[in-house]
């Protein structure tokens, strides 16, 4: 009786291992997908380099038109160390269920460039597919959004148990209920049971086709990342600017017989020539007038009581 115990555990312990070196070890954000509709043997590493937009293009692509939810997508925010969020929860352990659901994944993908905020993967999703309504949640307005979906009941937007809504939660409300793509920010800092039960339950929920479960990247990996196109950009630009000299010289040279025709070369140019006059001028008069300063002379002997007028001699 102890033995199945024990190799439970193990597995369990394995799983956990491979959650964290899959999530920890990316040089770049990470996600898990969970696709409906189809039964996963495992899920399939990829390690190559992906864009944020282009993956979730696939998501919503496969999406099923009948679903309440065709995706919701999980984010979840940096720590106080500014490092990845995901990362950090995975390690600790505080992700059980999760763990549990990562045999069932379809796809992990390592390296997912452009996570760098929720506003920015809604951003990709209405590029990806126009036809998709997204809306930027907390895990808790998901939460209310999916037992609305189970209960087959309609948010109330004008009235509440605690009197009458603003204008502006009314309007959020509206978008929400309106939403078929759900981008959840999720603090690390807070109860990450809450997020953990919150992604179980979309994974489980029959409403949601599609469920991702990414991290914020970590600062460091958004600086490395800007530098990184900072480089390229100005790699291109003096590629290109060598490219366009070798074409003008090509062109020059082969019309070098044309072009050449009554072309002469001065040493100087006129602002030049100018310069170099108006500073020889300058060195004349200053030292002729010098010159003239230092020539006036004085009387040599200087007396108290003048001579009388006439005998100055």
């Amino acid at each position: 009786a102890q033995q199945p115990n024990a190799d439970k555990k193990e597995t369990k312990m394995k799983i956990a291992g491979l959650v964290a070196l899959a999530i920890g070890c990316a040089s770049a954000a990470p996600a898990i997908l969970w696709r409906k509709g189809g039964a996963s043997a495992g899920p399939s590493h990829i390690s190559e380099s992906v864009d944020a937009q282009s993956l979730l293009s696939t998501v919503t692509a496969n999406a099923a038109s009948a679903s309440a939810l065709n995706a919701v997508i999980f984010l979840v925010g940096r720590d106080a160390s500014g490092s990845e969020g995901l990362a950090a929860l995975s390690s600790a352990g505080k992700l059980p269920g999760v763990r549990e659901k990562y045999g069932l994944a379809d796809e992990v993908h390592h390296n997912v460039d452009g996570v760098e905020s929720g506003r920015t993967v809604a951003r990709d999703v209405e590029r990806a597919d126009g036809e998709n309504t997204v809306a930027v949640v907390s895990t808790e307005e998901f939460r209310r959004k999916l037992s609305t979906i189970a209960q087959n009941t309609a948010e109330e937007v004008g009235e509440t148990a605690g009197g009458k809504v603003s204008k502006a939660e009314q309007k959020r409300r509206k978008a929400i209920s309106q939403a078929n793509v759900l981008v959840v920010n999720a603090k690390p800092n807070g109860d990450a049971s809450l997020i953990d039960a919150a992604v179980v339950a979309a994974i489980e929920s029959p409403s949601v086709q599609n469920v991702v479960l990414s991290s914020i990247r970590s600062v460091d990996e958004v600086k490395r990342s800007r530098q990184r196109a900072v480089m390229n950009m100005f790699s291109k630009s003096v590629h290109g600017r060598r490219l366009d000299e070798e074409a003008n010289n090509e062109n020059g040279n082969n019309n070098n017989a044309d072009e050449s025709s009554g072309v002469y070369y001065v040493n100087m140019t006129p602002n030049i020539l100018a310069g170099l006059l108006f500073t020889f001028m300058f060195l004349f008069t200053a030292y002729t007038g010098l010159m003239c300063m230092n020539m006036i002379e004085g009387q040599d002997v200087y007396v108290k009581k003048m001579p009388h007028i006439g005998r100055e001699a």
